[in-house]
């Protein structure tokens, strides 16, 4: 492939889901600096592999398992932060000004998201931010699309046990 055309993969896939991959990071990294580094590094690693030819069935699943393998190693290097430590410092999400009652819904739903496991949150994340299909979760986290159902469905009653809904 001419370089054009490795440049012209590069930046559709840039455009379409720089933002989405930045979103995920913040969830998972909880700053929005750290995000952006991320998000970087993400586009870094994926171009290296347009660069040189390997190929990429799902450029989407493939980015998002670069930011899940990113963020994974980040918490290994970084040991474990508390809970309350995460919940007490809040998430660094730039403000859209919202009203005062979906302020506190979200803080709710981020505290009883808290208290979710790792892998929980995740696929919540990405079928319920990002829009994902079991299929294509079960692309990033490398398990099959059944498990990650049911996955979503007993960590959706969790969360709703937890918000008393």
């Amino acid at each position: 492939m001419k370089q054009e055309a490795l440049e012209k993969v590069f930046i559709d896939a840039f455009e379409q889901y720089s933002d989405a991959i930045y979103r995920f990071c913040v969830v998972k990294v909880s700053n929005t600096e750290l995000a952006e580094d991320m998000t970087q590094e993400v586009f870094t690693r994926f171009w290296i592999y347009v660069r040189d030819q390997k190929e990429i069935t799902n450029a989407r699943a493939f980015l998002y398992t670069i930011a899940n393998n990113l963020a994974k190693d980040w918490y290994k290097k970084k040991k474990s932060v508390s809970l309350d430590e995460r919940i007490d410092g809040g998430l660094d999400v730039p403000s859209r000004e919202p009203g005062q009652q979906i302020v506190s819904e979200y803080n709710e739903a981020l505290l009883a998201m808290g208290e979710l496991d790792e892998r929980d949150r995740d696929v919540l994340f990405l079928r319920y931010v990002e829009g994902f299909e079991p299929k294509y979760i079960s692309e990033i986290t490398g398990e099959t699309a059944n498990v990650i159902s049911v996955r979503l469905n007993r960590a959706m009653a969790k969360l709703k046990e937890k918000m008393h809904v």
